[in-house]
């Protein structure tokens, strides 16, 4: 258990000090606020095993540690804690920024005005720098504590703010006539009132500490680099959530009593038991294991394939406990969400938090809502949250009984992720792991203990798999989580690493199920197309001639001009029978739902869907024929998972054509050389047989050779070398990113009415007049106003397209980084929008 230091052994004023005030209210003291930071850690100490946490970050960077120095390692951790706000001594912030009139008038030179966060990391490097040199500990143990001291500061001085770039902090203490040289040189020939006086640092010794940390860190090896990026972001998520939590209490007169750790396996686990699809698996083990006889017919057939995948992986999931990443490799259509869904519930008594990660929001959504139909309970569905910009804060118990202890609560649980089972996509996980933002790593503490399901990894970007590996890795180890990773077209990324077999493989005959006729055969692929160069006009005859009213189409596009203009084609023709839709990156979370409810549950029977591949990964929709235009490799076995997915036709045959140039569309992606694509011979031999691992050999040995081995800054080399190794955190983060940045979009919100669901409307404009108001608004609590403003802006991300940025057009109203089209009804029509008639009047849709 942690053991603080007492503010006294630093700072013992004869005035009072101040940390926080409110109007109207009795000022809190220093003191009243470290002891409620310090009731906040007790309580996270005890729900997250931070000892335990921390001795592994320890014993990677002092692998023979004793129990006295991981105890030494701990005491400066939580210490931390203490000392964040020690710096608040500082009579500049007592006068201007607590009305302390009782504190000393001097000015403390050498702190910029009312600063606190960098006098308090001064302060416990003071301190924890004499104890490291008088511990008696080795020279070699002595020169890693320096390093985490070191770090342990900078974190108290970025408390406040985004995590930069360690150096710049560093680099402060450098020049003994600098900043901190001029700061300490005042300490000690004037001293401070209240303040008992330096310990180690001095004007003198401060070129000295610098050099010691900067020696140390740099013989440190990649492995351990790693452990110092992850430490810090640990401890920084650990600071702020006790810093909050203990603010709030005074501030808001509001508790947090509860962090979102699930305190019982069952509460989840046994609704799922009890669901029709679990318990007729387990009937099939039954029957199985008995000799029993199972039922025939293609249906039945496919099914049992399912139960028998659901049950190798689970066998082999209890054979291998201790492993810390698992992959699930299934084909399309296999049930790999029910058996990942299973997985994750097997390691709940050893797991404390579920993380569902898809790559896209749309398959969030779909998600949530099969999971309410297992988890009946309200309660229970509470406990399921969707975290993105789509859906609106939530909060527990009654807004009306005690509206500010429910929007406190709502908007720290989101902040912090204060929830036992979190839906969220790629990039949200992403910026948790690797955002240099503060708001992204509020919630990094929360993957302690966790269970991490990523659904679909080959949507990353491929020019970061390898550093993808060497983080999940390392970072699962280090907080113990389970990471179990799946996906119909699994590339083998641990060999990126050099670690290749270290990641346990769930299923091991892999052919068993690819090769089974029900999955390898669903689909018969056709390439005549191929032959060719394909023009829309050839396309579209191919496509109408396919036609019938009791066949679904899905023709997919890999530029959204080309489906586009396919579209209008086939809404002007006159030979066609059945109705015709549309599905872009263009439109809106309504439109796209619109178009696919009446998909999933069956109530068309013919039609042709045109789409951009936004419709591959995931999106569960079961169509009859199908045209493409070739992009990826894994891509197109996506796509062939959206035809016959029930396995009810015997005639289903997806046609491969060549239109655009993917190259363009994808860039820097490596599995657009041609001879990755279906261009090649060899490549269709590998999507007929399902032998992915055979394609992504190649793809990683260009990937390895042109990027991981390369000598330039692109190099995994110089990454690691000079980028995560300096905690160079804006670096990483941008690395790190899977979704570059594009500045030169901008969202627009198109106003209408829409008719919703059960049967309610939605005015755009009466939206956007609610949001503008709430922004407006100066007097409202800042939670029940950013937990109101979520709320409205899920309800508008109805209307919301993504333009290109032009700031000239005629808008009737902009709201930060929001524009606004008040009638928009006249820029559609039979419900889709004119896209073309926007761009006249200068709107250019993204690519």
């Amino acid at each position: 258990m942690a053991c603080f230091v007492k503010i006294e052994e630093v700072i013992d004023a004869d005035y009072p000090l101040y940390a926080h005030w409110k109007d109207d209210a009795d000022k809190e003291t220093l003191k009243e606020h470290l002891n409620r930071c310090q009731k906040y850690f007790e309580l996270l100490e005890t729900e997250k095993g931070l000892s335990n946490v921390i001795e592994r970050f320890a014993l990677q960077l002092i692998p023979n540690a004793t129990s006295e120095i991981l105890g030494f390692i701990y005491k400066m951790f939580c210490q931390v804690i203490i000392f964040h706000d020690f710096g608040k001594i500082n009579p500049a912030f007592q006068k201007q920024k607590m009305k302390n009139l009782q504190a000393p008038v001097k000015v403390l030179d050498g702190l910029s005005g009312a600063d606190h966060s960098l006098f308090s990391s001064i302060l416990y490097l003071d301190y924890f720098l004499e104890q490291i040199e008088k511990s008696g500990y080795s020279k070699k143990d002595r020169s890693m504590l320096i390093v985490l001291a070191w770090m342990n500061a900078y974190i108290i001085s970025r408390h406040h703010s985004d995590l930069e770039k360690m150096e710049d902090f560093i680099s402060k203490f450098q020049d003994k006539e600098g900043e901190i040289g001029y700061l300490l040189n005042v300490l000690e020939k004037f001293g401070l009132q209240g303040f008992h006086g330096l310990r180690s640092l001095s004007g003198d010794s401060i070129s000295k500490s610098f050099h010691k940390y900067s020696n140390v860190k740099q013989r440190l090896s990649r492995d351990q680099d790693i452990v110092c990026f992850f430490y810090m972001r640990y401890l920084y998520s650990a600071l702020v959530a006790c810093d909050y939590y203990a603010t709030t209490e005074y501030m808001e007169n509001v508790q947090i009593k509860e962090f979102g750790t699930i305190q019982c396996a069952d509460t989840f686990r046994e609704p799922y038991e009890n669901s029709e699809l679990y318990q007729s698996i387990r009937k099939y083990e039954k029957n199985n294991s008995n000799g029993g006889k199972t039922t025939t017919g293609e249906q039945s057939e496919i099914n049992n394939m399912r139960s028998e995948m659901f049950l190798e992986a689970e066998k082999t999931l209890h054979k291998y406990p201790e492993e810390s990443i698992y992959f699930l490799e299934a084909p399309t259509g296999s049930g790999k969400s029910n058996t990942a869904m299973n997985l994750g519930f097997q390691l709940l008594d050893k797991g404390k938090k579920i993380f569902y990660i898809y790559p896209f929001n749309t398959l969030v959504e779909q998600n949530r809502i099969n999971l309410q139909e297992i988890f009946r309970d309200k309660k229970v569905q509470d406990q399921i949250v969707v975290v993105n910009s789509l859906n609106p804060i939530t909060g527990k118990g009654n807004v009306s009984e005690d509206s500010k202890d429910y929007y406190q609560n709502a908007l720290l649980d989101r902040q912090f992720l204060n929830y036992p089972f979190i839906l969220s996509t790629h990039v949200s996980f992403f910026e948790t792991l690797f955002g240099n933002k503060k708001e992204a790593i509020f919630s990094f503490l929360q993957l302690t203990d966790s269970i991490v399901i990523l659904d679909e990894i080959q949507s990353y970007k491929n020019t970061i798999w390898a550093e993808i590996m060497i983080f999940l890795r390392a970072c699962s180890k280090l907080l113990g989580m389970k990471i179990i990773i799946m996906s119909a077209t699994l590339p083998g990324l641990d060999i990126l690493d050099g670690g290749e077999g270290t990641v346990r493989r769930l299923i091991e005959d892999r052919k068993k199920y690819f090769n089974h006729p029900l999955f390898q055969n669903r689909v018969t692929v056709s390439y005549d197309l191929l032959n060719e160069k394909m023009t829309m006009d050839r396309l579209m005859q191919q496509v109408i001639d396919k036609s019938m009213p009791d066949k679904k189409i899905l023709v997919t596009f890999i530029k959204k001009d080309s489906a586009y203009e396919f579209y209008d084609y086939l809404c002007n023709c006159d030979e066609l029978s059945v109705p015709v839709c549309l599905i872009t990156g263009d439109d809106s979370m309504y439109e796209r739902e619109k178009i696919l409810k009446p998909i999933r549950e069956k109530k068309i029977s013919g039609m042709i869907l045109v789409s951009t591949q936004v419709i591959e990964a995931g999106v569960d929709i079961d169509m009859d024929l199908g045209f493409k235009d070739i992009s990826k490799l894994d891509s197109e076995e996506q796509f062939l998972g959206r035809i016959n997915r029930s396995c009810k036709r015997e005639d289903a045959v997806v046609y491969f054509f060549d239109l655009d140039r993917a190259d363009r569309i994808y860039g820097q992606d490596y599995r657009m050389d041609e001879s990755f694509t279906l261009i090649a011979p060899d490549m269709r031999a590998i999507l007929k047989e399902k032998e992915f691992g055979k394609y992504y050999k190649g793809v990683l040995e260009v990937l390895k050779c042109q990027r991981n081995d390369s000598t330039s800054t692109e190099g995994l080399d110089h990454f690691f070398d000079e980028t995560v190794k300096y905690l160079d955190s804006p670096g990483i983060a941008k690395r790190m990113k899977l979704i570059d940045e594009n500045n030169w979009n901008m969202s627009i919100v198109i106003c209408r009415t829409l008719e919703c669901e059960d049967g309610t409307m939605l005015d755009g404009w009466s939206l956007w007049e609610q949001y503008e108001m709430l922004l407006r608004n100066r007097t409202m609590d800042f939670s029940e106003k950013q937990v109101k403003l979520s709320d409205v802006r899920s309800k508008l991300n109805n209307f919301i397209y993504q333009v290109k940025w032009n700031p000239n057009l005629n808008y009737s109203g902009v709201l930060g980084e929001l524009y606004c089209i008040q009638d928009g009804e006249t820029y559609f029509e039979n419900g889709k929008l004119n896209r073309k008639k926007l761009e006249s009047e200068g709107v250019l849709f993204v690519d």
